[in-house]
């Protein structure tokens, strides 16, 4: 039922709003579970048990796990922005994310990084069938979280710096320091840096990263150097 209503109420809510949000991540897939572990980091510490069981999910970020109004709390600034908005996502299984960023903002470079572009190259033509990508195109790239990041990161974004950050990877401790650690240097003086699914990263970043504002609620932390309205 709920699903029915945010599609019914997508089309005419203002673009960037929860409702928004919400209704354009149902109407390109929404939520997806067991997907496989087709391919991992050399680094990743988990047994060859953990890496079979369960499967991976995605498509879950505004509706199940509720991330929508602290979205559109930090987003809507970018979405009238005049210049190109740059937008990396790290993590992104079938590229929900990437078709709602892409729709989100009128001018926009979207990045989509994962281990494993396998998902989401499968899954692309049925992205489009369902209207993605009519105005920007995503980029995909290979990318292991749990390498040192900076030099690559550099070589791809040619000189762009980072306004939107998402990291809705392997959510462990570990890559997400890591990972920002390799963002750090590209990112926009005032950038927004969304972490999903891990309650307790933020103690860590705040002691890594005291000068930066870390604004923690449930299972998302959300980093910038000057709040919110700072696009």
């Amino acid at each position: 039922m709920r699903e029915k209503y945010y599609l019914k109420v997508y089309a005419k809510a203002p673009r960037g709003s929860r409702e928004w949000l919400i209704g354009a991540e149902i109407k390109y897939g929404g939520r997806t579970v067991n997907v496989p572990r087709n391919k991992v980091s050399p680094k990743d510490p988990r047994t060859e048990e953990q890496l079979r069981s369960g499967g991976m999910k995605g498509g879950d970020r505004m509706l199940y796990h509720g991330y929508a109004s602290k979205y559109s709390e930090y987003l809507v600034p970018y979405v009238e922005k005049d210049r190109t908005v740059i937008l990396c996502e790290f993590g992104i299984l079938k590229g929900t994310g990437l078709a709602i960023w892409c729709d989100l903002f009128k001018n926009v470079r979207v990045l989509g990084l994962d281990i494993d572009l396998g998902h989401i190259k499968n899954n692309m033509d049925n992205l489009e069938l369902l209207g993605a990508f009519k105005s920007n195109q995503p980029e995909l790239h290979e990318f292991d979280q749990l390498e040192d990041n900076v030099e690559y990161l550099r070589t791809i974004l040619k000189g762009d710096k980072i306004d939107v950050c998402i990291d809705d990877g392997l959510h462990s401790i570990e890559s997400i320091l890591r990972t920002m650690k390799s963002v750090m240097p590209h990112l926009a003086d005032e950038a927004v840096y969304f972490i999903e699914d891990n309650k307790a990263v933020h103690k860590e970043i705040e002691r890594h990263y005291p000068d930066l504002l870390v604004d923690h609620e449930g299972e998302l932390t959300v980093v910038s150097k000057y709040g919110i309205n700072n696009a």
